[in-house]
């Protein structure tokens, strides 16, 4: 299979997903899971990555996958809720990058 054929089932696999999340009852009830959990988890992440020196997408990174880890832990969450938690998280790096450049 060449790359845009792979390129293009992945793309629908993609959007399928993504309709599934906003058009079905229990796709908004999984996404409001995950935002009920996100924003408690980044205000606790961003606080810990201001204290750092110099702080870069790697290192947010790296701190999202450790703490969502530990939270997901704690709270007995599903593996693919944990996997789309880290992902959301880890979007949020450039609207932070610029919060913490403006100071």
């Amino acid at each position: 299979m060449g790359r845009f054929k792979k390129g293009l089932v992945l793309g629908g696999i993609l959007g399928a997903g993504l309709m599934w999340l906003n058009a079905t009852v229990k796709g908004k009830e999984y996404r409001a899971k995950i935002l009920a959990h996100l924003d408690p988890l980044y205000n606790e992440l961003k606080e810990s990555i201001k204290k750092l020196e110099g702080p870069t997408r790697e290192m947010w990174d790296a701190l999202v996958e450790r703490a969502v880890e530990e939270y997901a832990a704690k709270k007995e969450m599903a593996m693919d809720m944990k996997n789309n938690l880290i992902k959301e998280l880890q979007k949020k790096w450039d609207n932070l990058e610029k919060e913490i450049r403006n100071g």
